[in-house]
């Protein structure tokens, strides 16, 4: 069996491997209540019961009657679910339920290390980051899939024929994680479970940068009152390796002025520092140079600090990134508005934030033909003041960048290696933005779990310099801008034609207590909480970390676990065909340890061929909630690999996929 080397996400196998499929049929609901544990990979929804997840099927860190095992580095966050499942003997269903786990405790060498959930401390808004974080799972009914009424199979997030099945993702979808210590009575902690209904916590677990390296053991404990359904042991080994802070460059959009009307100027201060501890930079914006000032704690590093109730990754460093005028607020080329641009920039210089941030003007958006983007950079260069010409000029367009007349073309989920040389050749810088199937992961909510953590996966294997999503909090109803409650109604206005609707579209973060109080309901935290969408595009960035620390040591083998996983996207992918990488979290898990041995030097991690193709209907009927696609045949070595690889070590430039 041979493994060829993969070229411009391409790979071809040569495998005598049979494919097949194994269709899970609909069963009775579980005679007594269950607790299972799945890791980020995954969404389970409301009514998913006996799903192959709970008998340890695809499900890579648990099987039934064993303990959870999960791994990471210094610096890393990692997350399990624990899904508490009622069955239809007790008509009221589960009430009281709790999910705890107290502490991981450190053997061997890390004898008397601990990782801690300091939930005695009585705090309702804990600082951001602790080592353990416990979320309850807010399902919202989604009514139909993302789409328009011209072509049901197309969306904001996909091309016709590259979403995912439109009935795995109708009906109660958990996206919103509710901090357990801030839960409010319509997503209460503890929990009530419905008959033949789950109940899920997500536990995040964020390792300090100084955590001592060994194994960890601790218990998760779940209970419905007083009685005691399960006590699940769990293990996390944290190897000796530091996960950096910075991996590949990414950026979340918003409209400020209208998310401080709805959470409060302090509200938008905690969502700066949620998103930091994510690796996910806030798209600071300034229309004068107040803004500026108002942001300096953000973009100097000082907000993300243990002062400021920060225990996140990056501490002390600034956010790197600062539009001026996001999405062409400017309008048109003009002396005017120059002047107030000049000042942004002085603010900008004093600051010191050139050279070591992304400043530039926010032309326009998706207006390829306006003459704003030639216009701006013309008065930009000629201005007399030597901090104006200093900013670049970007707008998004997904035209060929080397015939944008920006510096910083932004392209919809698109990247080809031969215009963006040529644009590089021009002292252009093309970023990313957005995500739409089966070129890159998409960003909404009615998709698979891994969807947004692919694209962190691309940053790196393309050398991308930065991943924008252009909005994270369009907390407005669909067609307007009236206020509308994401908690129940996921449906937001995709942007082009009028009769097109998203679910999630632009949400990846939902309001706390709104300032306004205009919404039905609200959370105990001021500002915001994050999506499991959040959480996964976290899961990429970190992803994209491992990739980069493994091509340290050997990027033969590196980009080899890249393209088994990722075989192919952007112009090489197939429009019309589903993506190529498995829509399962097991495959990057797989990924994802294999990188590591390739850092720890350990032994090749076995991967199944033809794994990225199997893929699994999680539609829920009957009590049935998912079946799935097996794939038949043995592992490959990774050890396979590197002699075919080898023919592209010297061919393959920095960056390139």
């Amino acid at each position: 069996m041979t493994l060829r080397a993969p070229s411009a996400f391409r790979r071809s196998l040569s495998c005598a491997a049979t494919l097949a499929a194994l269709a899970l049929l609909p069963r009775p609901a579980a005679a007594a209540p269950s607790v299972w544990v799945i890791d980020d990979g995954e969404k389970v929804r409301a009514d998913a019961n006996e799903t192959p997840f709970e008998r340890g099927q695809d499900n890579p860190v648990w099987k039934p009657g064993d303990t959870v095992r999960l791994f990471a580095m210094r610096n890393e966050s990692v997350a399990l679910q624990v899904v508490v499942e009622a069955d239809g003997v007790r008509t009221d269903g589960l009430s009281e339920v709790t999910v705890d786990l107290d502490a991981l405790d450190g053997t061997g060498d890390a004898v008397g290390a601990r990782l801690v959930n300091p939930s005695g401390s009585g705090l309702r808004e804990r600082p951001i980051g602790l080592p353990i974080e416990r979320f309850v799972e807010h399902f919202v009914e989604v009514r139909r899939p993302s789409g328009t009424r011209a072509n049901a199979a197309d969306s904001e997030g996909w091309e016709a024929g590259a979403g995912p099945d439109p009935k795995a993702w109708v009906g109660p979808v958990p996206d919103a994680l509710i901090p357990v210590e801030s839960a409010p009575s319509w997503a209460a902690y503890p929990m009530h479970v419905a008959p033949r209904s789950n109940g899920v916590v997500w536990i995040d677990l964020n390792v300090p940068r100084e955590q001592a390296a060994g194994l960890y053991r601790g218990a998760i404990r779940v209970r419905a009152g007083v009685e005691v359904l399960a006590s699940i042991p769990v293990e996390l080994e944290i190897v000796d390796a530091l996960l950096p802070d910075r991996t590949v460059a990414v950026a979340a959009g918003y409209d400020a002025p209208a998310l401080v009307r709805e959470v409060s100027p302090a509200g938008e201060v905690q969502m700066w520092q949620l998103l930091h501890a994510h690796r996910i930079a806030p798209l600071h914006d300034a229309v004068n140079d107040s803004d500026v000032s108002r942001q300096r704690d953000a973009l100097d590093g000082s907000l993300y600090t243990t002062g400021r109730r920060y225990a996140g990754p990056a501490p002390g460093m600034g956010d790197g990134v600062l539009s001026i005028g996001a999405g062409g607020a400017f309008g048109s080329p003009d002396e005017r508005s120059l002047t107030q641009i000049e000042a942004i920039a002085d603010a900008a210089s004093t600051m010191h934030l050139f050279g070591g941030s992304d400043v530039f003007l926010y032309a326009a958006d998706e207006a390829c033909g306006s003459g704003a983007g030639a216009g701006w950079r013309k008065l930009l260069r000629e201005s007399a003041d030597p901090s104006a010409r200093r900013v670049r000029v970007g707008w998004t367009c997904t035209l060929d960048p080397s015939e944008q007349p920006v510096d910083v073309p932004m392209l919809r989920a698109a990247w080809d290696h031969a215009s963006v040389d040529a644009a590089r050749a021009q002292g252009k810088t093309p970023w990313v933005y957005g995500g739409v199937l089966p070129r890159t992961g998409t960003f909404l909510l009615d998709a698979d779990a891994v969807s947004p953590r692919v694209n962190g996966w691309l940053s790196a294997m393309a050398g991308i310099p930065r991943w924008v999503l252009p909005q994270i909090a369009a907390w407005t109803a669909t067609g307007d801008d009236r206020p509308r409650d994401p908690f129940v109604d996921p449906e937001t206005a995709a942007p082009g034609p009028a009769d097109a609707w998203s679910n999630g579209g632009g949400v990846l973060v939902y309001p706390g207590t709104p300032w306004s109080e205009r919404r039905e309901h609200t959370v105990g935290v001021t500002g915001v909480v994050p999506s499991i969408r959040l959480k996964n595009w976290r899961r990429g960035i970190e992803d994209a970390g491992y990739l980069q620390l493994a091509k340290g040591r050997d990027p033969v083998r590196a980009d080899a676990i890249a393209h088994w996983l990722v075989p192919s996207a952007f112009g090489d992918a197939q429009g019309g065909r589903p993506a190529s990488w498995s829509p399962r979290g097991k495959a990057f898990f797989q990924a994802r340890k294999a990188l590591l041995a390739v850092i720890l030097g350990r032994a090749p991690v076995v991967l199944e061929p033809g794994a990225v193709a199997a893929r699994t209907d999680l539609r829920a009927s009957s009590g049935s909630g998912h079946s799935a696609t097996g794939v038949a045949g043995g592992g490959i070595l990774l050890a396979l690999v590197v002699g075919a690889a080898l023919v592209v070590r010297g061919r393959r430039r920095a960056g390139q996929a």
